[in-house]
């Protein structure tokens, strides 16, 4: 017989595909005509976009393009210049299961990218780049709690349950343009990054508000007869409403917003001397929204009639759930081991990355920093610096956190100075990002199996002398005994589950 049980339940994210495909990108290309030739390459990069990621009939369909860009030295006036090209990719991943309303995952990661030049005006090119792409769902979590039946004895235990009350995803464009203002006009863009951030969130019932900036970072050249430079560091606020069902005001809500793509624009307005830039930017935002509950779960079950079978399973909870946001100074110097340097023209980082772990005082983001310098040596000729360098931050979000996910870093800003001809000094924010949960792992009752063909047998006594030890659990006397648990501490006048020394206690028979 099957003890009769009334069921409960809370949610959870789970993982319905996490997987990684490597994409290649061949490309031939031949400079066009207003290009001039190529006299030595400075750097090339490989920058992965995405347009489009769709789940349908057990296939995820994602599409996008990966732009080849090259910086290089011209052979008439040693400036420099760039040229780039756009390869488009598409990957198919099969998925066992499509969920409703799932939330779709992507990250890309350049890998590497080769050139080589088979003349002044033809490069060949060889890439790849990591496609990671991770498809969420949730699951309902079923707690069993038993029925009024005074012929099982059951034992509570009290746990904190993070329920997922809500789980979004919503994809918008943000155009804007981009006035150089009182810097000099843009004739030619050699290097962009544009990164997002949100600076506050706030629910309502069934919708989500968000406030963020864009930070729009530019290298161009003001003019292409002299090579001279420029660079622009803007900030674009931007708000969006999103329908989120099962959120209101008492959810803890964990959101990330991600660069899908973007793509810049020259324009000349005939209104002004200078042209603008129109800047096009696709973002994805994926919000889950938490309530803490306090529940109840039975974690032992027996009869005290007869034979009994409590069937188990392995419960992992959430039981805390808290967005974390970390700002990290990392100092490092860069010691340039052939010739000097007379001026910096750019100075970023291409790739950041970010390991979490944790020890006795919490949460650790650890990881590398590559850095890249565009400058002029003491020959007034451009040169290009790679370095990379580790930071570990100590995130402090409580001792009772015990993971992270959604575990983020980039680089908000970098600062320099030439501490001599040789050595530049640097300063990078780091802008680290996570999502601290405190999981709980306890073994649960499912179901509890009745044997009523196999009575318990009892002796004639009405009452049992047991010497209890130091420690001992008063439930398992109780179960050991078959008895009932309210009745051997009403007996013995005691409400301690475990007990504090040895004593005797009396076994009441049922």
């Amino acid at each position: 017989m099957e003890f009769n049980q009334e069921n409960r339940s809370f949610r959870t994210p789970v993982t319905v595909l996490d997987t990684v495909a490597e994409q290649l990108a061949d490309v031939d290309l031949t400079l066009p005509d207003y290009c001039p030739d190529i006299e030595k390459i400075l750097k090339c990069t490989l920058v992965p976009k995405i347009q489009s990621k769709s789940l349908s009939g057990g296939q995820l369909q994602v599409d996008g393009y990966c732009i080849v860009n090259v910086l290089y030295v011209e052979s008439i006036k040693k400036t420099i210049r760039c040229c780039e090209q756009s390869v488009n990719f598409s990957q198919c991943f099969s998925v066992k299961e499509t969920p409703d309303n799932a939330v779709i995952v992507t990250k890309t990661k350049s890998e590497y990218i080769n050139c080589r030049a088979l003349s002044p005006r033809r490069l060949v090119m060889h890439g790849a780049f990591s496609l990671y792409a991770k498809v969420y769902s949730t699951a309902e979590i079923q707690i069993y709690s038993p029925d009024s039946d005074k012929n099982v004895e059951v034992r509570r235990t009290a746990v904190r349950c993070a329920d997922l009350t809500s789980f979004c995803q919503e994809q918008f464009n943000i155009c804007e343009e981009v006035s150089v203002s009182d810097k000099p006009a843009i004739e030619s863009i050699l290097r962009s990054d544009l990164s997002v951030s949100l600076s506050e969130t706030k629910a309502v019932t069934g919708k989500l508000m968000i406030n963020g900036e864009i930070n729009l970072k530019m290298l161009y050249l003001t003019d292409i007869e002299s090579g001279e430079t420029g660079k622009i560091d803007y900030l674009l606020p931007f708000n969006q409403v999103i329908d989120c069902e099962g959120i209101d005001e008492n959810t803890i809500n964990c959101v990330a917003c991600d660069v899908m793509s973007y793509d810049i624009r020259l324009k000349n307005d005939v209104l002004s001397e200078k042209p603008v830039a129109t800047v096009d930017v696709k973002l994805c935002v994926t919000e889950e929204g938490y309530v803490i509950n306090d529940e109840t779960v039975i974690t032992d079950a027996y009869s005290v009639f007869c034979a009994s079978k409590p069937e188990f399973e392995q419960l992992k909870i959430a039981s805390e759930v808290m967005p974390a946001a970390r700002t990290h100074m990392e100092k490092t110097a860069v010691k340039i081991d052939d010739g000097k340097i007379s001026r910096i023209l750019d100075i970023y980082a291409d790739y950041v990355s970010a390991e979490k772990s944790f020890d006795e005082d919490g949460l650790k983001i650890n990881g590398k920093i590559n850095i890249c310098i565009l400058a002029l040596n003491e020959d007034n000729m451009p040169v290009f610096i790679e370095r990379s360098a580790d930071y570990s931050h100590s995130a402090s979000v409580g001792e009772e956190f015990n993971a992270a996910d959604c575990v983020e870093a980039r680089a908000a800003s970098i600062s320099y100075r030439l501490s001599d001809d040789s050595t530049i000094e640097i300063r990078c924010e780091l802008k680290i990002s996570a999502f601290a949960v405190k999981y709980d792992t306890l073994k649960a009752v499912k179901s509890v199996e009745l044997f009523e063909d196999k009575p318990i047998k009892t002796d004639n006594c009405a009452l049992t002398l047991y010497f209890a030890q130091e420690g001992e659990s008063l439930w398992d006397i109780a179960k050991s005994h078959n008895t009932r648990l309210d009745i051997l501490a009403e007996e013995n006048s005691t409400d301690k589950q475990t007990l504090e020394h040895p004593q005797m206690l009396l076994i009441p028979k049922i």
